[in-house]
């Protein structure tokens, strides 16, 4: 079974944002996940039933023993002559005797057509299977892990832009009512402030439920109802230029999975088609037996036997060649199965790589769009208190920067949740 060290070993993929808390956060959900810990039980049994499946490979041998008291007679093989001269009595009288047996069995299926070695291989695909569906598992909840993550704090920037703007609007609220007291602004002019602010004020209450539900389902995802991150952090963005080498697909637990399912198919209708050669069978015994502890020596209750049995299939009523075709399209089935999982392996790849890099070209252009809304609200400011243009070119330059900023924060974590999905459509590779 892969323990969660070996799987963080093998891709640490979230290292690359450069923040603690979300590594911890990873790693957390790994080693306490529940479904994981299912998929782990998964594994045990699957590798218990492939130790099944190699014992058919080995002889098997029992140790039996045996006590009963027999009504002797004929009809048991026993017959007592009676002593004495009575000439006038029975010549077979009933009578009760103990038997005692002890011994050994052993039965051995010669491998000869590969029947068992089928099996085998077989159960090993299914554990293989499994382990790489529990990979799978893995990448998937990281990946949930750091895209709530990543969304959380972009929430948090998302209510810190909003304060910041509530500071300042506030301000520009006392500063207007304070205008229009000495006569340079109008009350209309406080009233648009305060509608700003308000409206502004009405965006804070969604922005932390959303906040808590964010929280809420890491809590689920580590098992801790009482998870909470540290102060919000800085996230690094990777870098997705370049191309990514077909070879990444590869790496992909569910196509694994898939190729692991083919091989246990192709096993077991090379298994079906040996029900058509000759099974022989190696039986042996041995034992001994008599009718009370001191007579269980060598002697004449010595028993053995030693051979081979043949069984050669002749008329099964077409149960077999039905078996056969059954696993041909089982196999069939596989081999579609794992096409299907590499084309949607290489879509969800190519998709997840080009909404990467359109959105961070719209994460630039955004940025580039909210310098020129902070600059056009400096200079309408500065032409408001001039007395070079009304209030209302000021407010709608307060709206703009604060759509951009809004707009902006946004963008920036998309692109991250983009990345993440990136990473796990290619199983945390990335050619850096």
């Amino acid at each position: 079974m892969l323990s969660a060290t070996l799987l963080l070993a093998a891709s640490t993929w979230w290292t690359a944002y450069g923040d603690p808390e979300l590594n911890a956060l990873v790693e957390k959900v790994i080693a306490k996940n529940i479904d994981l810990q299912t998929a782990a039980q998964r594994i045990a049994e699957a590798r218990a039933v492939s130790g099944e499946a190699r014992s058919k490979l080995l002889p098997s041998v029992n140790a039996t023993t045996s006590a009963q008291t027999l009504r002797g007679g004929f009809a048991q093989g026993i017959a007592r002559i009676p002593q004495g001269g009575n000439a006038g009595g029975s010549f077979v009288s009933p009578f009760e005797t103990g038997i005692l047996q002890g011994g050994m069995d052993m039965k051995w299926e010669l491998d000869l057509f590969g029947a068992n070695r089928a099996g085998r291989a077989a159960a090993l695909a299914d554990v293989s299977a499994r382990e790489q569906n529990r990979e799978d598992l893995a990448i998937t909840l990281a990946a949930e892990a750091a895209r709530y993550y990543v969304e959380l704090r972009g929430v948090e920037d998302r209510l810190a832009i909003t304060r910041r703007n509530l500071t300042a609007q506030r301000d520009l609220l006392a500063l207007t009512e304070d205008r229009t007291r000495a006569g340079l602004a109008s009350q209309l002019d406080v009233e648009r402030q305060q509608t700003l602010l308000s409206t502004t004020e009405a965006t804070v209450p969604p922005l932390e439920a959303d906040r808590e539900a964010h929280l809420h389902r890491l809590a689920v995802l580590v098992d801790d109802q009482a998870y909470r991150p540290s102060e919000r952090q800085s996230l690094t963005a990777p870098s997705v230029e370049g191309t990514f080498p077909g070879e990444l697909l590869q790496r992909r637990p569910d196509v694994r999975e898939a190729e692991a399912r083919l091989t246990a198919a192709l096993s077991r209708l090379k298994q079906a088609r040996t029900d058509r050669y000759p099974k022989i069978t190696l039986n042996g015994l041995l034992g001994r037996q008599g009718t009370s502890l001191s007579t269980l020596s060598f002697g004449g209750g010595n028993f053995f036997s030693l051979g081979p049995q043949v069984q050669l299939p002749l008329f099964n009523g077409g149960r077999i060649a039905a078996n056969i075709a059954a696993n041909d399209a089982r196999v069939e089935q596989e081999r579609l199965a794992y096409r299907k999982e590499i084309l949607s392996a290489f879509e969800e790849s190519a998709n997840a790589l080009s909404a990467a890099r359109r959105q961070r070209e719209r994460e630039g252009k955004l940025a580039a769009a909210l310098a020129s809304a902070r600059r056009s609200l400096e200079l309408a400011a500065d032409l408001q208190k001039a007395g070079l243009n009304d209030f209302l070119t000021v407010l709608d330059a307060e709206r703009a920067a604060l759509d951009a900023e809004y707009q902006t924060s946004a963008a920036r974590t998309l692109y991250l949740v983009d990345t993440v999905a990136l990473y796990k459509a290619l199983a945390g590779g990335w050619p850096q």
